[in-house]
């Protein structure tokens, strides 16, 4: 399944949240955050965060209640259902090596959907979450995806939320933003 539409994700969201016991704070991270920004034209797989392990435990509840399959991996926890070929990764707390700051919960987007919440991670978020992933994996899609936000943001506050963050990640942006971000960028 592709999402080619911010409308089309929250349509799955109200079909995925109706087997929620309580309402978790779901943060849209990732391909599915870029969509919602307008930076990517469709993503397969939707990427959530949750602040709390117990919020995380309810999603993945509902997604197995729902016949997804789950399959865990060192940073996620992705779900499978294998009849609509739809895949959802969420985790708790972080997104890969980048931590979840109170900082980045101060910026998130919140968005209504049929009467529950969804929150989006920022920009400015967004691009040190790329910008660490495309470092770690030389994946061209992260490249790709944290040059198209990084026009879009202030590197004055990517430096300030870098200051909350490991050493491994401002290393990593670093790196980034050395190899391919050239001075009329910034």
């Amino acid at each position: 399944m592709r999402f080619r539409s911010w409308e089309r994700v929250k349509q799955e969201l109200f079909v995925l949240c109706g087997n929620l016991k309580d309402e978790p704070r779901i943060i849209t991270v990732g391909g599915t955050a870029l969509l919602y920004h307008g930076l990517k034209k469709s993503t397969r797989d939707l990427n959530f965060v949750f602040t709390t392990q117990g919020e995380c435990y309810w999603f993945a509840e509902a997604l197995s209640a729902q016949g997804f399959q789950l399959r865990k991996s060192a940073n996620a926890w992705k779900f499978i259902d294998f009849k609509r070929n739809l895949y959802i990764d969420i985790s708790y707390g972080t997104i890969g090596d980048v931590a979840l700051t109170q900082s980045m919960l101060a910026r998130l987007i919140e968005e209504q959907i049929d009467g529950f919440n969804i929150w989006i991670v920022s920009l400015t978020d967004l691009f040190i979450m790329k910008a660490c992933h495309s470092v770690t994996t030389s994946e061209t899609d992260a490249i790709g995806d944290a040059l198209r936000i990084v026009e879009r943001v202030d590197m004055d506050e990517v430096d300030k939320e870098l200051e909350y963050q490991s050493e491994t990640v401002r290393e990593k942006v670093g790196m980034f933003r050395e190899n391919f971000i050239t001075d009329s960028n910034e």
